[in-house]
């Protein structure tokens, strides 16, 4: 992609926050040997997912997807299968005292050390954080995609000044495009097959149309927030409530409880007289058992939702405010060991981050990932971040603001749904970089510095 002299100078970018935090303590030795179930896990190479003869993709994919399952189900299911009747043993020897170190913050008393409680260290692995002007873009379509805002290759080993018995490192987010083994690779995010089609197909409309409109045929993604919880379906969140689970010294009442008000969790889909109520976790085994601990990894076992959906069951019920206190942590601290320096704080519906594009000419691909939550990753280029997050409305302005009329009278947040649309439909949802975009991001750029708000 031709560089050309644009807007705004590399000096004057916002520097990146800073990676390396303070050093964690180390994790436990080793734990022993797994169990039977465990055992047969390590050798499974994950499910087959179903592929039609129409994808042109579908033999490369087909004869490489186990060997990725199987490298991100052995290391995930181990430190979390094995680990967890050693820990509970130790735990009631005292040699891992749990204790209740929740702390109560409110609106109006708020504790300021809530959600700063961890300790993570930054493994590196990450290139460096590249400015780029969007004026070297011009002639491109900008579109944006969903992203989650934990970070990557953070090494996680304390929460709420409880010490993990396994530590977490994330290994999602903004940065996994910028992680330099995918840039080696080619790889730019990932998914589930399923999402991933979706998400090479929105990228070739988008193509396709930039192209009829006179541009250079470039794509330009913007990874944009989803807002707060939006980790939770990864395996991140899950990876730390099972630790500090493992560290409580709780009744087997509190476990009871816990797995009962999952498996009574109520879902309701549809709307009007097709709406229905659905209870999908009613089979969960349970937070304490190998199976149980099998199904948030792997789904299944009589499970009527995805495994993912389940992750989200746990981290809500355990952020309930009773389980919190009788867990010992607060759930502000989880969140933000996982959430991604640059992110924090950054609502829903903002870009700039990160951005990559996709090759021209032969578009996005798809190829089996070694990722611990998503099973496909999609190829595209690290383009660099705009040095700051900025609401979407700003950059896409005119397809915004088309689709926001398109919501106009119906119910629900306009905005939140006017992203949704942007984040789903295939066509009409990218917008070309020109003047006019340009110019709006100059405007915003010199009214957050009257504001006081960059430098």
């Amino acid at each position: 992609m031709k560089r050309r002299k644009g807007l705004l100078d590399e000096e004057k970018f916002l520097p990146p926050l800073p990676e390396q935090l303070p050093r964690g303590v180390s994790s436990l030795p080793g734990y022993g040997q797994t169990s039977p179930i465990a055992q047969g896990l390590l050798g499974f190479t994950g499910r087959q997912p179903t592929y039609s003869v129409m994808d042109p993709e579908a033999q490369k994919m087909s004869e490489a997807y186990r060997l990725g399952e199987q490298a991100s189900v052995a290391s995930q299911l181990y430190g979390s299968v094995a680990p967890f009747a050693v820990a509970s043993s130790l735990s009631k020897l005292n040699a891992l005292p749990g204790a209740a170190v929740y702390r109560k913050s409110t609106p109006t008393a708020p504790d300021p050390s809530v959600g700063t409680r961890f300790e993570r260290e930054f493994l590196g692995g990450l290139a460096e954080r590249k400015p780029i002007d969007l004026e070297q873009y011009r002639g491109a379509s900008l579109m944006v995609l969903p992203w989650d805002s934990s970070s990557r290759n953070y090494r996680i080993t304390s929460v709420s000044d409880e010490l993990l018995p396994r530590p977490v490192v994330t290994h999602g987010g903004f940065d996994y495009t910028r992680d330099l083994e995918h840039i080696k690779e080619g790889i730019a995010g990932a998914s589930n097959l399923g999402i991933a089609k979706r998400i090479r197909d929105r990228d070739a409309v988008a193509r396709r149309e930039n192209l009829e409109a006179g541009g250079t045929g470039e794509v330009l993604h913007a990874p944009i927030t989803m807002g707060s919880g939006s980790e939770n379906f990864s395996v991140q969140p899950t990876e730390v409530l099972l630790g500090l689970i493992d560290r409580a010294n709780v009744s087997k009442g509190v476990i009871d409880d816990l797995n009962k008000e999952i498996r009574e969790l109520k879902i309701f889909k549809g709307t009007g007289e097709s709406r229905k109520t659905l209870q999908p976790f009613k089979n969960f085994r349970g937070v304490t058992s190998e199976e149980g601990r099998v199904q948030l990894y792997r789904g299944g076992d009589g499970l009527e939702s995805t495994e993912g959906e389940l992750r989200k069951a746990l981290v809500g019920v355990m952020s309930k405010k009773k389980f919190q206190e009788q867990f010992g942590f607060n759930a502000e601290d989880v969140s933000a060991a996982i959430t991604s320096p640059t992110l924090v704080g950054v609502p829903k519906g903002y870009i700039g981050d990160a951005l990559f594009s996709t090759n021209p000419a032969s578009g996005m691909h798809l190829r089996p990932s070694k990722n611990a939550t998503y099973n496909t990753d999609f190829t595209g280029e690290y383009e660099g971040s705009l040095g700051l997050s900025l609401p979407v409305e700003v950059l896409m302005k005119r397809t915004f603001d088309r689709i926001a009329q398109e919501q106009a009278g119906k119910p629900g947040d306009i905005r939140n749904m006017t992203i949704g649309a942007l984040e789903k439909r295939k066509e009409g949802v990218s917008e070309i970089i020109d003047d006019y975009m340009l110019d709006q991001y100059d405007k915003y750029l010199r009214q957050q510095r009257r504001l006081g708000l960059l430098d």
